[in-house]
Parts: C-alpha cells; structure tokens; sequence
C-alpha cells in the first residue's frame, strides 16, 4: 500500500494532535490509560466486540460453501475490527475527557486504512495489558510478525475489491487463520487480563472468581 500526501497529512495532524494532549511524550498516553479506565469502557459497551465476531462467522461461511474472495473480503474486515474497533477505539475514546468531542476524536483518528501507522500505539497497549511485546507475537515461529501479517490480508483485501482478484482456498483460509490469531493472541489476551469473556455472538462479559 502507496503511501500517499493525504497520508502524510494524516500523520501529521495525528501528531500535532499527540503533542498538545500529552506535550513530553505521546507514549505517556498509555500510561494514563489504566486497566481500570479500559475494562470501565468495555463494561459500558458490552457489544463493541459483536460487529467483529459477525464478521468472523460469515468468512467462516462464506469460504466452507467456496465463496473465497468473498471469505478473505470478511476475515480481512474482522481483523480490523478486532484491532481498531475492540482494541484501538477505548483508548482513543477514554483519553477524550470531553464526551461531546470524544466521537469525533475517534472516527479521525481511527479512520485512516491499514494497521502498521497503529503499530507503536498497539505495542505500548499491549506490553501495558497484556505484558508481551507485540513483536513477538506469531502464528507459527517460521511466520511473520502477527500485525504485518494481518497488513497483508488487508492489503490482499483491497486488491479483490478494487482489482477483482480472485482468492484461492488456501488464501481465503490464512486470512480466516490471521483473524483468529489476532483474537486469540491480542484481543483474548487484553480481555483475560480485564477479567472479562465472551459469550456466543460476541458479546462481552464479566468474569466470575
């Protein structure tokens, strides 16, 4: 994926941005956000995960009755709602004190494609929730780092979309494979350490000790 002037601007308002709300470092964004603050959202939006995990079963679907590119379209779409919507989309929330401007600040901030301009924010959440750095994190130790992996399936994505690609089994099935990864590995990981769980459908849950 090109990376274009809008992206650029893109970025460079982000950081203007990261610099008025936090002027000696942006990562001390992290460190503000508790795991308090994080679990009190998803408490407070108990279905944030359940457009995800739709879209999960239908790629699931979709590539069982040999529906491939449509299969890799959904899996691609799940991955990023797992990452930017059940992920991403607290923390950009709870760091906006003012709840009028808070949505506005998301949707900009989160509205741009691809996963690797997220990665360092990704990373410092991680190592704060889960305690992993997130470069270690593989499906398999021959494979890729598991954020370039899903870039990947995104940008294949793109090109079934934009370009008509057709999606073999096999392709239809890593992307299938990457998003559950990407579940299991990040997003289960955060939400144990919350002590919260799915139900079926996606929606979220408070464990019960």
């Amino acid at each position: 994926m090109s990376y274009s002037p809008e992206d650029a601007a893109w970025d460079e308002a982000y950081e203007s941005m990261s610099r008025e709300m936090y002027p000696e470092h942006k990562e001390q964004a992290i460190a503000e956000f508790t795991s308090e603050r994080l679990r009190s959202y998803y408490v407070a939006h108990p279905e944030v995960l359940v457009p995800a995990a739709r879209a999960f079963k239908e790629a699931k679907v979709l590539h069982a009755n040999g529906h491939h590119s449509a299969a890799l379209v959904f899996a691609a779409s799940a991955t990023e709602l797992f990452l930017k919507s059940s992920l991403l989309r607290p923390v950009v929330y709870g760091l906006v004190h003012n709840e009028s401007l808070a949505e506005l600040v998301v949707t900009a901030a989160l509205s741009q494609t691809g996963f690797m301009r997220y990665e360092k924010l990704l990373a410092k959440l991680f190592v704060e929730l889960a305690g992993v750095e997130l470069t270690t994190l593989r499906r398999q130790p021959e494979a890729k780092p598991l954020l370039r992996e899903a870039a990947d399936i995104q940008e294949l994505r793109n090109t079934v979309i934009h370009q008509g690609q057709a999606i073999t089994p096999e392709q239809a099935q890593h992307g299938i494979d990457v998003s559950t990864a990407v579940f299991n590995q990040m997003l289960a990981a955060v939400l144990s350490n919350l002590g919260l769980s799915l139900e079926k459908g996606g929606r979220l849950v408070t464990n019960e000790f």
